[in-house]
């Protein structure tokens, strides 16, 4: 039998392709754990965890009934957008209107800071992870080329090698193609 000795280079080249597996399962993983943050944020935010529109209904009557005191209650103790919207403007001076518009829109950009954070991190993920995952089948494909160079291995054998570094290339577009519509998504809201 002959023994066929891989050079190291070729060795550690097919481990790099093998990690870039591994690599984009921890990104799916990271891609979804920040979409369900940002879905939560957003859910918390406009108080649809809570009921959303009841809520607002509710304090659109205590406005219209001049039920103060319990605005008051519910802007002081609320943890919605519209709650916080509402402290802000209680805690301004009520007869300057642009101290409470600039009040108001800064805690409101603060808020969409807040509320942005992980659309950066969705944005790289659909953006980069394709390319990651071609940087498989690219170093994959490497070693099969250099067997059938060098006439150690038949074409059966490459297709083989060939189809598993494709696979890399799938699961890059299987953490993409989410991360990019869920940006979309969680952009427009």
């Amino acid at each position: 039998k002959e023994v066929l000795i891989m050079p190291v280079w070729i060795i550690a080249v097919q481990w790099v392709s093998r990690s870039i597996l591994l690599l984009l399962f921890i990104l799916s993983i990271w891609s979804v754990a920040t979409m369900l943050r940002c879905s939560r944020l957003l859910k918390k935010a406009d108080g649809s965890s809570k009921g959303g529109n009841n809520e607002l209904e509710r304090v659109s009557q205590l406005i219209e009934t001049r039920q103060w005191a319990l605005f008051k209650e519910w802007a002081m103790h609320g943890d919605t957008l519209h709650a916080g919207t509402a402290r802000v403007i209680l805690q301004t001076t009520p007869n300057d209107a642009s101290q409470v518009d600039r009040a108001v829109k800064s805690y409101l950009s603060l808020e969409r800071s807040r509320l942005e954070e992980g659309l950066t991190v969705l944005a790289t993920l659909g953006s980069n992870a394709p390319f990651i995952g071609l940087f498989g089948p690219v170093l994959g494909v490497i070693p099969d080329f250099g067997a059938l160079g060098a006439h150690r291995t038949e074409a059966a054998d490459i297709m083989v090698g060939i189809s598993e570094a494709l696979i890399a290339t799938a699961f890059g577009l299987f953490v993409a193609i989410p991360a990019v519509v869920a940006f979309n998504i969680f952009s427009r809201k």
